[in-house]
């Protein structure tokens, strides 16, 4: 069995629903993620990323207990971490102000956010039930193939 790209990459979830962020934790376990959180709040998020020094990727839920997850995206941008959305709708105004971000709409399947293919930026990958998903899937190993090609160079 091939080792996973996510295999000891540090993963910063931010996600306020606990059995959500519980499943995503546990399967980012599952392929050797080192997980940092979760995290439920757009103020422990920025903690987070301003306290730990190494941060390979993120996955963000956009709506954070009624409050938009914009300043997570904004510190993770500067920062220069590669992270992906989830949401459990699409969002013009997501795509607008984040138009190389891609997300990932809930309920999504973790094996189809893991394995990436190089994909145009905003592509959206729905959930499985009844809504289309991106064949190739991918959006973590996606966020994660910059960080994989910098530390081979």
């Amino acid at each position: 069995m091939a080792i996973s790209a996510l295999y000891d990459r540090r993963i910063l979830i931010v996600e306020d629903e606990y059995l959500v962020a519980m499943s995503l934790r546990d399967a980012l376990q599952s392929v050797g993620s080192i997980v940092i959180g979760p995290v439920a709040s757009v103020e422990k998020a920025i903690k987070a990323i301003e306290s730990e020094p190494d941060i390979d990727a993120a996955v963000v839920d956009v709506n954070l207990g009624g409050a938009m997850a914009y300043p997570v995206a904004n510190a993770l941008l500067v920062r220069d971490i590669p992270f992906v959305f989830t949401s459990g709708y699409e969002d013009d105004v997501l795509h607008g102000r984040y138009p190389g971000i891609r997300n990932c709409l809930k309920p999504y399947v973790f094996a189809k956010m893991e394995e990436a293919p190089p994909a145009s930026t905003g592509t959206v990958l729905r959930g499985p039930f009844g809504a289309p998903q991106d064949e190739e899937g991918g959006l973590l190993k996606l966020a994660l193939r910059r960080v994989v090609l910098m530390r081979a160079g």
